[in-house]
């Protein structure tokens, strides 16, 4: 409730889907056609703050000398960060004493027989405009929450997965390349000793800031009783690895290591959900938001940020 708390006029999740932002304030203008600046917001009436989340990635600072190699490979490494941005939009219209920009020094009368003053390109584009942010708002909740409900089932698989006695063809090669290339997220699960390698496996992860120790990392290491289980078992840890670096982020900007992780996953026999084939480039070919999808993602975000 800290927007709330200063003054901030932020809408329920109801009232944020019933208003669709459709009229954005930063596209109103005052009635001389000029823009309201955005310290004033605050203090107009008519006017609401709908709250929603977001993951970037942050720029990694540049490194005098640094190789247009490694400036790429650091940018595919940067861990995103969640953010919660605030869309001012205009509830009253009347209220706020504004007007849309496409219709700054024009009167009832031009929308009537005066066809040059009144530009039906000009409310096609401002329509054409909004309808886009709707249609991305939506497509955000929507694959937001489809992600949710496709981590639950595709960890379920992966449980069973890494149980196997021997690995898949072509596991070999993927555990080449992840170890060989020191990919991030192999190493931050080795120095953080294999979290989401124990929770597949159905083993308590000890507490403290490390997790695991050596002894209960050497338990499992150590239990394959073959070459082709010990193969298996360090499969396991590069994709529980991988696993836990994902997240809701990770269908609006996956990486060509998120597309080789999902695609052998495939092959290895995991049938993905819609929001987890964009990780390989394919899009879904329906992807709009029921009413209650909305309401249920956009309440996390405006709960957690208020």
């Amino acid at each position: 409730m800290r927007l709330r708390a200063e003054g901030l006029p932020v809408l329920s999740a109801q009232e944020a889907d019933e208003t669709d932002g459709s009229l954005v304030l930063e596209d109103m203008r005052t009635p001389e056609g000029e823009p309201v600046p955005v310290e004033e917001w605050p203090n107009l009436s008519g006017v609401a703050v709908i709250v929603t989340e977001d993951w970037e990635y942050p720029e990694p600072e540049a490194t005098e000398g640094e190789e247009d190699a490694d400036a790429d490979a650091e940018d595919e490494y940067a861990e995103p960060v969640k953010v919660y941005r605030l869309l001012w939009v205009v509830t009253d219209i009347e209220a706020s004493g504004l007007v849309h920009r496409s219709r700054v020094g024009r009167t009832d009368d031009d929308q009537g027989d005066d066809a040059e003053a009144h530009d039906p390109g000009t409310d096609a584009a401002a329509e054409a405009e909004a309808e886009a942010r709707r249609q991305e708002r939506r497509r955000v909740i929507a694959n937001n929450k489809a992600w949710a409900s496709a981590e639950t089932v595709r960890r379920d698989w992966l449980s069973t997965f890494v149980a196997r006695k021997t690995a898949p063809k072509g596991a070999e090669a993927l555990i080449c390349e992840a170890v060989v290339t020191g990919h991030h997220t192999l190493s931050k699960a080795m120095e953080h000793r294999h979290p989401r390698l124990f929770g597949l496996l159905g083993i308590d992860v000890p507490s403290g800031y490390y997790g695991a120790g050596y002894e209960e990392c050497q338990k499992i290491a150590t239990r394959a009783t073959s070459p082709k289980g010990a193969i298996m078992t360090t499969l396991a840890a590069v994709v529980a690895a991988w696993e836990d670096s994902i997240g809701k982020h990770t269908w609006r900007n996956p990486s060509q290591w998120d597309a080789r992780m999902l695609a052998a996953l495939i092959e290895w026999g995991y049938q993905p959900s819609d929001v987890e084939r964009l990780l390989i480039g394919e899009e879904p070919s329906d992807q709009s938001a029921t009413d209650d999808e909305a309401e249920a993602v956009e309440n996390d975000a405006s709960t957690d940020a208020a």
